[in-house]
Formats: C-alpha cells, structure tokens, sequence
C-alpha cells in the first residue's frame, strides 16, 4: 500500500501546473515554524547548559557560538537542527605560501601553548560526549570525526550538532612589509585533518545579498534546499546535495536575477537555477568561484562535494520544474 501511494504522490509531483508549483513553492520558501523554531532553541539551551557545568569545558575556556543554516536563517522546514560551535580560546595560524611563517609567526607575536590542537579538540570531544551521554542517553549520542551529534526528541527538541573549533588567523603579505590577517575557524578532526572556515563572512554576506535582492535570496535557497530533498528521495538524483552547496550555488547568482518584474515564485526559482547552470558550464567562472565568504574556492579537491554533484543537481531540478 505505501509503495502505491509514493507512486501516486511522485506522479502528482511531477505533473505539477505552474499554479500548484506556486503553491508548493510559497511553502519551501518560508523557515522553519514557531513550533520548530521552540524546539531548536531547546536544543541550543540543553548544549548550553551541558558544557557550563563541565568543569573540565569551563577550565578550557569554551563558549557556544551558533552557526550554518539555522544561524544564515536558511534552514527549512521539516529538518529543524541546530549547529553549535564549541569555541575554544586557541588561534591555529595559516599562511599563504608566499609568506616567511617564522618571521610572520613572530611578527604577530604568536606562541605555543605546549598542547596540540589534536590533543585539545580530543579531550573536548571525548568531555562533550560523556556529558550528552549522562544528560540523553548514550543511544542518543554519537561521535563523529568532528562532531557529537545528539539525536532530537520528537515534538520536544530538535538534533544539534557540537563541533569544537578554534580560532583561524590566515595570514598574508599586505604588500608594504607587514601582513594581512582574515580570521575564521579552524576545525580539527580527531585524524588531525583541519577545515578553515569562515563563518561570520558568510553570515555578513549572506544578510547584505538578502538586503539587495529584496528579501529573495534566502526563500530561493529554502526552495532549492527542498527541492534538492524531493528529488533524491523519488532517485532522480544520486544523492542530495550538500545544503551549503546549494546556498553557495544560488549566492553566486546575480542579484539581477531575483529581481525581474511581475514574476511570480515559479519563474524566479527557475530563471536562478539556469543561471547557475550557466555559470557551472563556465571554465572561467567554476574554477575561480567562492564560497559566500568570498575566500575560499567553492569547487577545490578538498571539498566534500565536486563539480560533477552541482551539475547534476541543477540538471534535474530544472528537469523537473519544466516537466
């Protein structure tokens, strides 16, 4: 019975009208609820409250900073999570590779703590979770590489992940003999493998293209975030997509193109998509894209995502709007 009724609701999907797509798209655009909303913020409160009464967290001098989808206000509907970033005191320095990284090192007057960044994310990794397996249950609890995820109750409160990150300081030549710092986060997974990233840019420019495409920017990256969703699960796409992705994607659009004239929902998702499809097909343009930030490069062999995944993505989403 239910496989006849998934046949019947993917069928109905894809025969939409331009006036059910209006519908459905006015639905995707519109963040979570205020009952979700109350149950991420829960989860946000019970993280809190667990590492201040950590000695060991406090002694390390952690504090809660929120970030992704839920902290940009592009999460959707129906996956009410919360990151968190367990932000530790440390500064883990980089450097452009024209940089002298001992001149610069002592030039900005750094110096060593005498523990690793390794050795400290482990011990505040293996804390949190001892702590979320005491306060929800060791099956609620799992740990990753980077993070200690606690699973959500239903109804009551939502996943949140918790993810220690320190400081970032990237240096570089400012071009008059001294250096340019951009400050951001570095994470550092329990194989010692580091992520850079940069949040508060992202936040920043984030809001100022949300401003400038009057208040459009983010509902289309809550419909394609759901779109993205809809067509893994009927399989016309191998896999969905990474939500940052696809917020990245719809970001290096234009802001021209959220702000054509009596347009409605359906033509202005569409006309962004094949923009993006445009500029996917573009040399020029993929292998010099950024992140929203605006310093990292969106498509670079450490990411967690290629090319080949937003091309296919972006094909099958206008597929199935023109269908």
């Amino acid at each position: 019975m239910s496989d006849h009724r998934n046949y019947i609701l993917e069928a109905l999907a894809k025969a939409r009208t331009r006036s059910s797509w209006n519908d459905r798209l006015s639905h995707w655009e519109r963040p979570p609820s205020d009952n979700e909303e109350a149950q991420i913020q829960r989860a946000a409160n019970a993280a809190t409250a667990l590492v201040s009464a950590s000695p060991i967290l406090t002694a390390e001098g952690v504090t809660i900073r929120p970030q992704g989808s839920y902290f940009n206000n592009t999460n959707v509907r129906l996956e009410a999570d919360m990151d968190l970033r367990v932000q530790l005191p440390g500064i883990y320095v980089d450097y452009a590779s024209s940089v002298d990284q001992a001149a610069a090192y002592s030039a900005e007057g750094y110096s060593a703590t005498g523990r690793t960044f390794t050795e400290i994310s482990t011990i505040v990794r293996d804390e949190l979770a001892a702590k979320c397996r005491a306060k929800f249950g060791a099956d609620k609890v799992s740990v990753g590489g980077k993070a200690v995820t606690v699973e959500g109750l239903s109804g009551s409160r939502a996943d949140v992940d918790l993810v220690p990150a320190f400081h970032l300081h990237w240096i570089e030549n400012n071009g008059l003999g001294g250096y340019h710092v951009t400050k951001g986060v570095a994470i550092i997974a329990a194989n010692g493998a580091v992520t850079e990233n940069f949040p508060d840019q992202h936040h920043t420019n984030g809001k100022a293209k949300r401003t400038r495409t009057a208040h459009r920017f983010k509902k289309i990256v809550r419909m394609a975030k759901r779109l993205n969703c809809e067509l893994a699960d009927n399989n016309e796409t191998p896999k969905r997509l990474p939500s940052f992705l696809i917020e990245c994607l719809i970001y290096c659009v234009e802001d021209v193109y959220f702000l054509q004239p009596d347009d409605d929902r359906y033509d202005r998702l569409l006309r962004v998509l094949r923009r993006a499809r445009d500029l996917l097909l573009d040399p020029e343009w993929h292998t010099t894209a950024t992140e929203i930030n605006e310093i990292k490069f969106l498509f670079h062999v450490t990411q967690a995502w290629t090319l080949s995944d937003a091309r296919t993505f972006i094909a099958a989403a206008i597929a199935r709007l023109e269908a």
